[in-house]
């Protein structure tokens, strides 16, 4: 019944109430009931509540490659909504724009540089399949601390380090110990980086579409059709793009037609809270 309830309140909530309630959420089964209670009823305000069979389709907008150009990393900043950050390490605006990202309320994830099979330069934080397990640990541990406020990761490149598990694995003990979600880019079909998140139970979503492989008018529009068909057949889409002026100035007319839609722009966590209850409400 409390898992029902949570998920009508989550469908009226705006994002930024959103990210509260998740944070409140997390910490349920560790707090005495009056204590839930004294956390979720401010949250609950005037929200009015909806079935369960009408959840509202979510599409996920991920930004990567952010850290190197700071022009077209406040153009990113500057978007409209809850846009979820990537954030490669140990850049030169790196920090800085996640701290501007985070707080007009964009969800900040850290880029991390994985190896590829095109042996392409991976840069600073670059996790590679010759690293043992203390040297890629703590590889990955730095890149977390050179951006602040990183609530998740996602892979830039790593085609072939996606592949291996144990890699993988070593991976999602970073993400458990910061408590931290994961999302495959799906750089490679043979990916096995969202079967292993989902083996260790760290939140996880996978790409779906690539929005600006083409930064042509004409292939972002379709890209972007793309997104908003799959979102409205199966309930949710997760989008993946960078930090072109195309690309940007794409999304700053194209993210006001997603209303028209009936698509909520929701940030990562968001979508995977609420896949996660709604997939609890099944059972019950």
């Amino acid at each position: 019944m409390l898992l029902r309830w949570i998920f009508y309140v989550c469908q009226s909530l705006n994002n930024n109430m959103m990210a509260r309630f998740i944070k409140a959420y997390k910490h349920i089964n560790r707090a005495p009931w009056g204590l839930v209670w004294l956390l979720l009823m401010p949250l609950i305000g005037s929200s009015y509540l909806v079935k369960a069979d009408e959840f509202q389709p979510s599409m996920v907008i991920i930004i990567d490659d952010l850290g190197y150009n700071l022009a077209n990393g406040l153009s990113v900043v500057n978007l409209p909504g809850p846009i979820t950050m990537a954030v490669m390490p140990h850049t030169p605006h790196g920090a800085s724009l996640a701290r501007k990202g985070a707080a007009v309320d964009k969800q900040i994830i850290l880029h991390v540089p994985m190896q590829n099979h095109a042996g392409l330069r991976l840069g600073p934080g670059g996790l590679t399949l010759d690293m043992d397990e203390k040297e890629f640990k703590k590889v990955l541990r730095k890149g977390l601390a050179s951006v602040p406020q990183a609530e998740g990761i996602n892979n830039h490149m790593g085609s072939a380090l996606t592949e291996q598990m144990l890699p993988m694995q070593w991976t999602m003990d970073i993400a458990a110990e910061f408590d931290l979600f994961f999302v495959d880019s799906r750089t490679s079909s043979s990916s096995v980086a969202w079967q292993q998140a989902v083996a260790q139970a760290i939140p996880a979503l996978t790409r779906d579409v690539f929005l600006d492989n083409d930064t042509s008018q004409e292939a972002l529009e379709s890209q972007f059709q793309q997104a908003i068909e799959i979102a409205q057949k199966n309930g949710s889409v997760v989008l993946i793009g960078h930090p072109y002026p195309a690309t940007v100035a794409f999304l700053s007319s194209a993210l006001e037609r997603l209303d028209q839609t009936g698509i909520k722009l929701t940030s990562a966590s968001a979508l995977i809270w609420q896949l996660n209850l709604k997939a609890h409400l099944n059972t019950l």
